[in-house]
């Protein structure tokens, strides 16, 4: 709660955190087009390739490593919802 002995101001401020991974993904029916290339050649379809890739990535064993991240005001500020609670450097508690 909000220091009463101190004069404040709250901004409401909104954090993001990138992270980037790298997943192996394997070369399966599961990427590739269905239809061959005039050569008769197979390609990977690229949206199927991510969708996989994104999928895999969920894994508990991917390594996330923290790329960038940034703290900026929240475009929309709004009084604090019931259970939040408010950094006050003048709160001892």
């Amino acid at each position: 709660m909000a220091s009463n002995e101190h004069t404040c101001i709250v901004l409401r401020l909104r954090r993001t955190v990138i992270e980037d991974a790298y997943v192996a993904v394997p070369m399966t029916s599961t990427i590739m087009r269905s239809e061959p290339e005039p050569d008769g050649s197979f390609r990977i379809d690229f949206e199927a390739f991510v969708r996989e890739a994104v999928r895999l990535s969920t894994d508990e064993r991917v390594e996330w490593a923290v790329e960038s991240d940034s703290v900026q005001p929240h475009p929309t500020q709004q009084p604090i919802p019931d259970g939040r609670r408010v950094y006050d450097v003048h709160d001892k508690s």
